[in-house]
């Protein structure tokens, strides 16, 4: 069958030969037959591929069709050969095969899909490239499971919260990170240390966590487990330690599949990184969340020192460890810091310490439940939320306090938009919006805009 429009798939043994039309605004590449779209895994755009139709049941909203590609009939201009082995089983990086330039590309054109959406005239800059396309995140949150009767630790199977993929290489993190999960697999097969079991909610071992001070060169490491004694502790240290500059045990008893545990033991070294962005060292907890690419971290500080006019009150929202907060202390007289994750305050505190930022007060608290409470005008409010945006609250707050700009930086383009367009009745957009690809090889691209008071 060849590609075309009208119609109905007629079941899962169909095999059609296609045309790659494009990347939808979630990473699929998808091609359209018969009036319906076709997901194809690890497509490219312009691929011409003969692939098989799988209709999968996705409940109320009735099927969703994929396909498998059995052979590709011609390769498009943006084909590129994976540089890791396990491309295509495992769920780290699914752009891989595409080269970077489109990459690029196509997140520009995702940028520009999601504000013609919502009818706001905008300018997308070229999104700026990462220096390093490759080794270069900072964490890795490694799963560990079962294997042919041994432990292995990995990624996550694409598309499965059950299954882990075994690595032995890894282009997203150090070469040494590959290493410190070999030694722990090893050590587990010798001590008979059993992999934590997610549908049985049985077993030890859960979750190996690596963070990277890429511009200090820490190197920390997590060992996520279920509670109970953990036999044979010190030999596994003694077997890191040439490669980190700390160890910490952190105890998840919980039956959510968390990297992260209630209770964090120092058991080598610092139970703590640090790492460089802007020319200022940050203190990050073992479970406190920071930019996963320092490179563009650096970019993101670049920009918010550009665009920020100065004055008397900088308002940080969603602050983490304070990034924002201390590196545009210096342009405001008080600078707030909202936050609500304990790790990260912790955090934000020790930083405030070492910076002697006495001029930067620290709250915890909800955005939903602070900002009402603000009876002063900001001069600047940055925003960096979770991929859903801000909420209802939040927007309606910000409109009420009315600060002179907003640096809004958001992982998600369609939330950002959604929530510039609601805040345009007291907010214009100035200037361009700039995407900044702090994840390389990922539909993923991070995005920064500046909305002025009207």
């Amino acid at each position: 069958m060849e590609g075309g429009k009208g119609g109905q798939i007629a079941s899962m043994k169909d095999i059609l030969e296609t045309y790659i039309e494009g990347i939808n605004h979630k990473g699929r590449p998808y091609t359209e037959y018969e009036g319906k779209k076709i997901y194809i895994k690890y497509g490219v755009p312009g691929d011409r591929v003969k692939i098989k139709v799988i209709p999968i049941k996705k409940g109320r909203r009735g099927v969703e069709y994929w396909g498998d590609i059995i052979d590709i009939i011609e390769g498009s201009r943006w084909r590129v050969e994976p540089k890791c082995k396990y491309f295509g089983l495992c769920g780290g990086c699914s752009f891989q095969n595409i080269d970077y330039n489109y990459q690029l590309e196509y997140k520009k054109k995702i940028v520009e899909k999601m504000f013609k959406k919502f009818d706001l005239d905008v300018e997308v800059f070229d999104p700026i490239p990462s220096p390093k396309i490759w080794f270069y995140r900072n964490r890795m949150d490694h799963p560990v499971g079962w294997g042919q009767e041994r432990p292995i630790i990995g990624l996550k199977v694409y598309g499965r919260w059950d299954l882990v993929v075994d690595l032995d290489e890894c282009y997203l993190e150090s070469p040494e990170s590959i290493e410190i999960i070999k030694i722990v697999k090893e050590f587990m097969k010798d001590y008979d240390i059993k992999p934590y079991d997610l549908i049985k909610h049985k077993g030890f071992m859960r979750y190996v966590v690596i963070r990277e001070g890429k511009y200090t060169g820490d190197r920390l490491v997590s060992l996520v487990t279920n509670k109970g004694g953990f036999v044979g502790l010190d030999e596994l240290v003694n077997r890191l330690k040439d490669y980190v500059t700390g160890i910490v045990w952190s105890i998840n008893p919980k039956l959510t599949d968390l990297s992260i545990g209630e209770e964090v033991i120092g058991v080598y070294g610092r139970d703590y990184l640090t790492e460089i962005v802007g020319g200022i060292k940050y203190y990050i907890h073992p479970n406190a969340f920071f930019q996963t690419n320092s490179y563009q971290a650096n970019r993101l500080v670049q920009l918010a020192k550009k665009f920020s006019s100065g004055g008397e009150y900088l308002l940080d929202v969603y602050s983490g460890v304070g990034l924002f907060s201390y590196s545009l202390m210096d342009r405001y007289d008080k600078v707030v810091s909202i936050e609500v994750d304990e790790y990260s305050i912790y955090s934000a505190e020790v930083n405030k310490k070492w910076l002697k930022a006495d001029k930067v007060s620290i709250i915890e608290a909800r955005a939903e439940d602070w900002l009402p409470r603000i009876s002063y005008k900001p001069d600047t409010v940055i925003v960096d939320p979770p991929r859903p945006g801000l909420s209802r609250i939040v927007k309606e707050e910000l409109k009420r306090i009315k600060p002179s700009e907003i640096l809004y930086f958001s992982c998600n383009p369609k939330s950002m938009a959604r929530d510039i367009y609601i805040l345009s009745d007291e907010f214009s957009i100035d200037g361009p919006i700039l995407p900044i690809d702090m994840f390389p090889h990922t539909p993923h691209i991070e995005v920064f805009a500046r909305l002025i008071s009207r």
